[in-house]
């Protein structure tokens, strides 16, 4: 009986060609559990997969999860930080320079909104991404 090789077949192949070109990094719990499906799928019966392989594609499995799980609580705490500095700037003096202008400009925050989940200030009546902000007094 000859051997299917798991990466040319189906699923396997549609997961390889999703993340060629960007390396494992881009490989997601859903890509990694349609390639063991796969391998199990197309696997010799008279020379099955060693259990020991088994375990350790299935603790891959699992950290790949709670990396992405980590990255996720991360990136809300990342986000929860900036919303607390943004706030901390209401009804102070702020200086700023908005993306693409060479020009200073200068004006009290009168509030505090999340546009696209970053933190904008209102000055003067301009919407103020905070990464714009330069000094505060």
């Amino acid at each position: 009986m000859t051997m299917v090789n798991p990466v040319s077949s189906g699923a396997a192949a549609q997961a390889q060609n999703s993340s060629a070109g960007s390396g494992l990094t881009s490989l997601s719990a859903g890509d990694f559990l349609k390639l063991l499906v796969t391998q199990l799928t197309n696997q010799d019966p008279t020379n099955p997969l060693d259990p020991t392989q088994m375990i350790s594609q299935t603790s891959t499995l699992t950290m790949v999860e709670d990396i992405t799980q980590m990255n996720q609580a991360l990136s809300a705490m990342e986000s929860g930080q900036q919303l607390s500095q943004a706030v901390s700037m209401l009804s102070k003096q702020v200086s700023y320079q908005l993306p693409g202008t060479s020009a200073t400009q200068s004006g009290t925050v009168s509030s505090v909104q999340m546009v696209s989940g970053t933190p904008t200030l209102m000055v003067n009546g301009s919407q103020v991404p905070l990464s714009a902000i330069t000094s505060v007094s």
